[in-house]
Parts: C-alpha cells; sequence; structure tokens
C-alpha cells in the first residue's frame, strides 16, 4: 500500500511538471540583461486567488487551467514581471483579453493593448501579462522585445469565437466587442439582472457590443444556447422581468425614451439595450439574423 501511495505521487509530479514545461517552454531564461530570477510559480484555480485576489474570479469565470508567474531582473533596473496564462481553449483566452481592450492592436499575438509599463495579448489559448515594477527608457526598449519572443514561441493561432461573425459592422465599435460565457459579464456595458436570468454556462456563448456615436451608445447582446429550447426558455424569462409584449412585439419602449428590443432565432437569443429609436433597434436585431443565416448584412 505504501508503495502505490509513492508510486501515485511519483506520477502525479511527473504529469504536472511535463503540464508546467508546456508554460515554461515559451518564456525566455533572460533578455536585454534581464534574468530569470528563482523559481518559476504556478498556481491553478484553487490557489489563484492567494496570487491575484482582485483579478481572480475574471480567469476563473472563464474556465483558466494554470498560469505559470516568472520574475526577471537586472542590476540598476526594475523587476519584470511575466505570467502566461493557460486558458484551455483560444476563445477563453481572448475573452479574458477583451477585458483589458480599449484599442484594436495586433503589434504582438492575436491583439494586444500596450500600457503605460504593461503589455497584455492573447495567442491561441493563451493570455500573457508583461509588466515592469517601474518604468524607464531600458524598460520601454525590453517589453516590446518580450512580447514579440514570446508570442513568437507560441506557434499557433486560435479562431475567435464563430459568434463574433454575427455581428453586424454598420456602427460597431470594434473595440467594444466583449466575449463571454458566464453570466456575471452579461451586465458589463447595461444591468440586466443580478441572478442568471438568462441561464448563462459553459454550454452557452455570448457576446456584447457597443454601437452608435458616443453621445447614445446602444447594446447588442447575442447568446448562443445548445439547443433551440434553451433560447425560447430565455426569451420567456426576460419578457417576464422587463415587459410580456416582448413575446410578440421585438421592439418596445421600457423607460426614459429608450428602446429595447429582443428575438430569437434558432438558437441565438439577440438582445439590443438602450436603443435610441425603434428603427436603430430593428435594423441591429434584423442584421444579426441575416448575418446567422448566411445573407447579406
Amino acid at each position: 500500500m505504501k508503495r502505490t501511495c509513492q508510486v501515485f505521487i511519483l506520477l502525479f509530479v511527473l504529469i504536472i511538471g511535463a503540464t508546467a514545461a508546456n508554460l515554461n517552454q515559451y518564456l525566455p531564461k533572460s533578455i536585454n540583461g534581464w534574468i530569470a530570477s528563482g523559481l518559476d510559480v504556478y498556481y491553478y484555480p484553487e490557489t489563484l486567488r492567494k496570487y491575484i485576489k482582485g483579478r481572480a474570479d475574471l480567469f476563473i469565470s472563464y474556465g483558466f487551467e494554470q498560469i505559470l508567474s516568472r520574475r526577471y531582473k537586472r542590476s540598476g533596473q526594475p523587476d519584470i514581471l511575466v505570467e502566461i496564462f493557460d486558458m484551455i481553449e483560444p476563445k477563453n483566452a481572448f475573452g479574458v483579453f477583451t477585458h483589458a481592450r480599449e484599442n484594436i492592436d495586433e503589434s504582438y499575438g492575436q491583439g494586444c493593448q500596450l500600457l503605460d509599463g504593461a503589455i497584455l495579448f492573447w495567442k491561441d489559448r493563451y493570455y500573457v501579462s508583461i509588466v515592469s515594477v517601474a518604468e524607464t527608457s531600458e524598460t520601454k526598449k525590453t517589453l516590446p522585445k518580450m512580447a514579440k519572443k514570446i508570442s513568437k514561441e507560441i506557434k499557433e493561432e486560435g479562431e475567435l469565437p464563430e459568434i463574433l461573425q454575427w455581428l453586424p459592422e454598420k456602427d460597431l465599435i470594434p473595440e467594444s466587442v466583449f466575449f463571454f460565457h458566464h453570466y456575471i459579464w452579461a451586465n458589463a456595458f447595461y444591468f440586466i439582472s443580478d441572478d442568471n436570468l438568462l441561464n448563462i454556462d459553459d454550454e452557452t456563448d455570448a457576446v456584447l457590443a457597443m454601437y452608435g456615436p458616443a453621445e447614445s451608445r446602444y447594446y447588442l447582446l447575442i447568446i448562443r444556447y445548445p439547443t433551440d429550447s434553451k433560447a425560447e426558455e430565455a426569451l420567456g424569462n426576460f419578457a417576464d422581468r422587463y415587459a410580456p409584449e416582448i413575446k410578440n412585439t421585438p421592439v418596445l419602449i421600457v423607460e426614459d425614451e429608450k428602446w429595447t428590443g429582443a428575438i430569437l432565432d434558432h438558437e441565438l437569443f439577440i438582445c439590443v439595450l438602450n436603443g435610441p429609436d425603434k428603427k436603430s433597434v430593428g435594423t441591429l436585431l434584423e442584421g444579426v439574423m441575416l448575418k446567422h443565416s448566411g445573407g447579406p448584412e
């Protein structure tokens, strides 16, 4: 029995080590005078909150598998911290990235956000954060080199979620596109409900996007369910909470002279919130249905 336990523990360590190696292969040992310092640290869903208390729920909500954290040091310069998150699927890595994106930039990976003292990007199933503790002329040179190196080492590119194909392009704010599959993010742009009114879970893909000019933004929500009946249930819940009439009239005024619309297209629940007028809401709903059917927008 004792020997069986020892063998099991050895196999467990070997499995964890093999998994870890899949992440550290993407990170350089040194770059531009910065050298990896100390041991790589790994965190998993059950331990992530000990590492990043304020941000852990974000990654957990996208079903991440593990994170590698590595610190780089150079004499006379601030530390550089690199984190690479294995999000299991490209759509999850993209979804996490949409929380940080403020503009469209593909300088690194499949999309990146450049900040003061930080570069964030996603590629394939990975989300990467590169941060300098303080910003200097040397870190400004090194962070881009680090991002380019890591991006190059991740050979594969992941596919974007299919649901994005059904977003009408007219009046779309591209950098606002926000992908998720946990109900807490349904309120990202416009409050809908405290609870899981629309039955969003790991089997559903959802996207939010902004439309229109800055002074009168309105919001498109598309949710793809595994079955038509689940989409019908979501529409019923939405109608019960907002207005029963929406089951028969897809577009109506809710409050403050703003228009709301909701409609089904097979497995899709399509909803427009905070619309400026009835025509804009109707046009957006119809645009999604046309793209979903494969017709012209």
